[in-house]
C-alpha cells in the first residue's frame, strides 16, 4: 500500500552543471544513508511494499525535470526513471493515491501521469517501453510502470521536440 512519509529527506550534493544532473544522498529518520539519487529539491516521498518511491526535481528553470526512484527498505536502488526535455519545465502537484499500488500527479502542462509499482520486476523494451518525455538508464527490467499522454507538437525551430505548455 502506498502512503506518504515524512521520515525521508533530502540532503543536496551537487548542483546542477552543464555536463552533470544535480544529486543528493537520502536520510532516514535523520540518518544518512549514503544512497545518491539524481535531483535536488524532495517534492514526495511514498513509502510501498517495496521500499521508499521518491519524487525529486532539478531545480532547474525554464528546464526542470522529475526524477522518480524507488529504493529498498535496505538502500538499494531499484528503479529510476525521469520525465523532462529540452526547453520544457514542469511543477509537480496534485499527488493522490488511487489504489493500493497506483498514484497519480501532474506534471509539466496538463498531462497526468499515473505511476504503478510492480509486484516484481518486469520485462521493458529500452526506447519502446515508455511515453514520450519518460527517459530511464540502460536495461531491460522496471520496478514501476509510468503512463501519461503528453501533448506533442511539432515547431519549426523544435522539430521532434515534446512540447508541455
Amino acid at each position: 500500500m502506498l502512503q506518504q512519509t515524512e521520515t525521508i529527506t533530502a540532503r543536496a550534493l551537487r548542483q546542477a552543471s552543464d555536463k552533470t544532473p544535480p544529486s543528493c544522498e537520502l536520510v532516514v529518520g535523520g540518518k544518512p544513508t549514503g544512497q545518491r539519487i539524481e535531483g535536488c529539491v524532495l517534492e514526495a516521498a511514498l513509502e510501498c511494499d517495496a521500499g521508499y518511491l521518491l519524487f525529486l526535481t532539478d531545480d532547474i528553470p525554464h528546464e526542470d525535470s522529475l526524477n522518480i526512484h524507488l529504493v529498498s527498505f535496505s538502500g538499494t536502488l531499484e528503479d529510476s526513471a525521469r520525465i523532462g526535455g529540452m526547453y520544457s519545465t514542469g511543477r509537480f502537484e496534485k499527488l493522490q493515491v488511487q489504489q493500493p499500488d497506483k498514484i497519480s500527479f501532474r506534471f509539466m502542462g496538463d498531462t497526468i501521469w499515473t505511476l504503478q509499482v510492480l509486484q516484481k520486476p518486469a520485462f521493458r523494451i529500452p526506447f519502446l517501453s515508455e511515453p514520450a518525455g519518460v527517459h530511464r538508464p540502460p536495461g531491460s527490467k522496471r520496478r514501476f510502470l509510468i503512463t501519461g499522454s503528453p501533448r506533442w507538437e511539432a515547431h519549426s525551430s523544435h522539430h521532434g521536440r515534446i512540447h508541455f505548455p
